[in-house]
């Protein structure tokens, strides 16, 4: 999310003070990453092995946008799954000490409304499947039809209904802020968290990861639009 020093009219001309600390990264402090669909195959970037199942993601080009689609096919307990590498392999890229803060636009086609379908945002890529009980995170769940802000150390969690009063939506903006002092989960508000969470911080390692699962032979599709990292740089 862009802060804007100033606000300015229509046409009226501004200065470079005005934009330069929006729009220019500073090294000193934060690293930025952003992930899209529009410039490289899922696989560049994103490993699919612990799809289980389903087909491994894809770009696929929906309402004239570049997506990750993720399709478990009808059969249950199916996974399509993608985590974000490390330089080229399987690998963790931050950690709660990094304040890390993860920006997703994600939506979703049909799922069966019993068990667990759905989890995204920051996860140990160490676990050794997705949906894995206790994974060390933070992250969103959506399960029995409901949508679960979930901190997780690796060795317990704590798992919060969050569901919107309108229900989950089939497009939504989400937001994880991590601190080694809580989680603060957002969805389509940026300034207001639904959920802040100090229980069962992760303690490892962490990386981007979005996994959808098939319940009751229901086809299940996740599509992601685009994703983006911000955590502070290595100050050894």
């Amino acid at each position: 999310m862009v802060r804007h020093k100033k606000i300015v009219d229509t046409l009226d001309v501004g200065s470079h003070d005005d934009w330069n600390d929006d729009h220019i990264a500073d090294y000193s402090l934060v690293l930025n990453l952003e992930a899209d669909f529009a410039n490289q195959a899922v696989a560049t970037f994103w490993d699919t092995a612990q799809t289980a199942g389903g087909s491994a993601p894809v770009v696929n080009f929906l309402d004239h946008h570049a997506l990750a689609k993720l399709v478990t096919g009808a059969t249950t307990n199916q996974i399509s799954s993608m985590r974000y590498m490390q330089g080229g392999a399987v690998g963790n890229i931050t950690y709660v000490d990094d304040a890390p803060v993860i920006s997703m636009a994600v939506g979703f086609g049909a799922y069966h409304t019993a068990g667990e379908v759905a989890e995204f945002g920051l996860i140990n890529s160490a676990s050794a499947a997705a949906f894995t009980a206790l994974q060390g995170g933070a992250y969103f769940r959506i399960k029995d039809n409901k949508l679960y802000s979930v901190t997780g150390t690796g060795a317990a969690e704590t798992a919060t209904d969050i569901t919107p009063t309108l229900g989950i939506s089939d497009w939504a903006f989400y937001r994880i802020e991590l601190t080694s002092a809580n989680a603060k989960f957002y969805i389509d508000d940026m300034e207001t968290p639904v959920r802040t969470e100090v229980l069962t911080l992760p303690a490892t390692d962490l990386t981007m990861k979005f996994s959808m699962q098939s319940q009751n032979n229901v086809n299940s599709t996740m599509y992601v639009d685009g994703c983006g990292l911000t955590r502070n740089k290595y100050s050894g």
